[in-house]
């Protein structure tokens, strides 16, 4: 299983489009934990959710403070457009983007991750 971590106070998740919807955007949820960098111990727990704005990266979640570590537990999806839509989850590191998935959903399908 894949992890997805940010540890660093310049790493963030990102979800963007690859372009504009034509009614709904997408609706997402997203739940974390903060650990502490130097024992892996739980600091807090949070969850953020939102949707999506057309071609434009949207942060799901941001950098995690100096000396943690966040780490993903869910991050759903939806497609809630009336057509089909192609969406990109991405790192950005200091601006640096890179993929780590890309799918195109069918109208009502979530993409979904849980760890």
């Amino acid at each position: 299983m894949i992890m997805i971590v940010l540890d660093s106070t310049v790493k963030s998740l990102e979800i963007i489009l690859a372009g504009s919807v034509t009614t709904n955007q997408l609706p997402y949820v997203l739940s974390y934990v903060d650990l502490l960098s130097t024992d892996q111990s739980v600091s807090s727990v949070g969850s953020n959710d939102g949707v999506t704005n057309n071609g434009t990266a949207v942060s799901v979640l941001a950098a995690p403070a100096a000396s943690h570590t966040r780490q993903v537990k869910f991050l759903s999806v939806q497609n809630a457009d009336t057509v089909p839509a192609t969406l990109t989850v991405q790192y950005n590191d200091n601006a640096t983007k890179r993929t780590i998935v890309k799918v195109t959903l069918a109208v009502g399908d979530n993409l979904v991750y849980a760890q």
